[in-house]
């Protein structure tokens, strides 16, 4: 079924699952996750820099202080 409306698909349906991220900022990049119980959770990193891709410490599902 297509649907066509003027209105924002949000007001019509409702995101199931909205999820609150915070971001860090860690050697002029960025981290995007979620916090937690005082640990934050990485779910994505936002950098310009390769080896920052390349570091286990900031690979998602990783835990930082």
């Amino acid at each position: 079924m297509i649907l066509h409306s003027i209105v924002p698909i949000d007001y019509i349906l409702p995101a199931e699952n909205t999820v609150e991220y915070a971001y860090k900022r860690v050697n002029n990049s960025y981290i995007q996750g979620t916090k937690s119980e005082g640990k934050f959770t990485v779910t994505r990193l936002i950098s310009t820099d390769p080896k920052m891709y390349l570091d286990p410490h900031y690979n998602p599902g990783q835990t930082l202080k």
